[in-house]
């Protein structure tokens, strides 16, 4: 349970860092584009790793490749996109405490798929995070472009990632390798993302050209990438050694992380109030309750 509750934590964290970096990128670059070379950079990344870390050996495991395949398809390329849009129209601090939902959606399903029992006080956990949640949708944006309908981006990136945690679960039941794991699903997510691009080309091609023209901006997204990868296999990881009820709502102090980064590194993009504030202490107070209640 412990190794399980730091695997966590550390993808918290390493989230948190990357959604900084993101924000840094968006000034000049699109999100599908960053989303789109960010998938492509993590599936060269993670096949590096499996080779050097010996997951090479789950080849013959095609029910275990197929579970992953299928989270591939929609997993990355939908939720990454949905969190990357978030974060271009409402900012790392807004988007974050929204994304955080997905421990609300993930143990739902888990009642349902993997026949787990969480007890009142992780519900009461959840209750918390709803409610800081709420809070943050009633914040009003800073860009010009900021419309409610943009809360839409991260709540449904939420909802999928939630999905995509039970299937996660089941399936490393299944292949027990997370990195080898992470690299299928990265590299189904790329031939889905490529066969998309090729269809609406004359109006993605363009966009991916200035991914080569703007190099500062570039080199945040290439950071970002590199940390969401091993953010994937910690994710995974944690997924490995824990119940699905425990783990995914520890990933809910990413928007505690992500604030205080954003009040160091994004202060000319992003106004944080007190109520942004208040709404991440309430979901880390969940998150609190729901850990301290959970059996091992």
């Amino acid at each position: 349970m412990q190794t399980a509750v730091l695997l966590a934590l550390l993808m918290a964290l390493i989230t948190a860092s990357s959604n900084i970096l993101l924000k840094k990128g968006f000034t000049r670059l699109n999100p599908f584009p960053v989303s789109f070379f960010s998938v492509l950079l993590s599936a060269v990344f993670l096949w590096l790793t499996t080779f050097c870390t010996g997951g090479k050996t789950y080849f013959s495991c095609r029910a275990g490749i197929t579970v992953f395949v299928v989270i591939g398809i929609f997993a990355p390329p939908l939720v990454r996109t949905l969190t990357y849009y978030g974060i271009h129209t409402l900012g790392a601090g807004r988007s974050a405490p929204l994304r955080a939902l997905t421990p609300f959606f993930a143990v739902l399903i888990a009642i349902r798929m993997l026949g787990e029992s969480p007890g009142p006080p992780i519900f009461a956990g959840i209750a918390l995070i709803i409610a800081g949640t709420m809070l943050i949708t009633r914040e009003q944006g800073d860009s010009a472009n900021y419309r409610k309908i943009h809360l839409l981006y991260p709540m449904c990136a939420a909802l999928l990632a939630g999905l995509a945690a039970n299937l996660r679960k089941y399936g490393l039941g299944i292949m027990p390798h997370p990195v080898f794991a992470s690299a299928v699903a990265a590299t189904s997510a790329s031939v889905c993302m490529s066969v998309y691009v090729l269809c609406r080309k004359g109006k993605y091609l363009p966009e991916m050209k200035e991914f080569f023209v703007h190099r500062r901006e570039s080199a945040y997204i290439v950071s970002a990438a590199l940390l969401t990868s091993m953010g994937e296999i910690t994710d995974l990881g944690s997924l490995l050694y824990g119940r699905v009820s425990l783990v995914v709502p520890i990933f809910a102090v990413t928007p505690l992380a992500t604030l205080l980064l954003s009040r160091v590194f994004l202060r000319r993009h992003e106004r944080i109030t007190r109520k942004i504030i208040f709404s991440a202490l309430l979901i880390i107070a969940g998150v609190y309750i729901a850990v301290l209640h959970a059996s091992p």
